[in-house]
């Protein structure tokens, strides 16, 4: 759990230089997140199956859980507060302060061909939002 967290605050998108990545996708510009995660729910899945809920309040707070182990014998959840905002430049950030450790993270968000949402970076997080 520890080095998860830590993982999750020193992690930062790699991004090209570039409007669009690699692969030919484009983030989400500024306009479209403020129309997509004010007042939304939010669920992270991130490569170790761990997964983040919360929801994007319009003042920018969070309440946040973050559950861990769901697969294994070793379940733990956690929760944590803080604050979220869309950069300048077009990427959503979090803030979350859990019980031992805190995150801090800014990412592109991509839309998916299923609906879905990856938040860009090394590696990509999985993100669902429902309002």
């Amino acid at each position: 759990m520890k080095f998860l967290l830590a993982s999750l605050a020193i992690a930062m998108p790699a991004l090209a230089s570039s409007p669009a990545f690699a692969d030919g996708t484009t983030p989400l510009t500024h306009d479209e997140l403020q129309q997509l995660l004010p007042g939304a729910q939010i669920q992270i899945t991130y490569a170790d199956g761990s997964t983040t809920l919360w929801k994007d309040a319009d003042d920018g707070s969070v309440d946040a859980v973050l559950m861990s182990g769901l697969t294994t014998s070793k379940h733990h959840s956690s929760s944590g507060k803080g604050s979220w905002k869309i950069s300048d430049d077009g990427k959503f950030c979090s803030h979350v302060e859990w019980r031992k450790d805190v995150t801090d993270w800014c990412r592109s968000v991509i839309k998916t061909d299923d609906g879905d949402f990856v938040l860009a970076g090394q590696p990509d997080w999985k993100m669902k939002v429902s309002k």
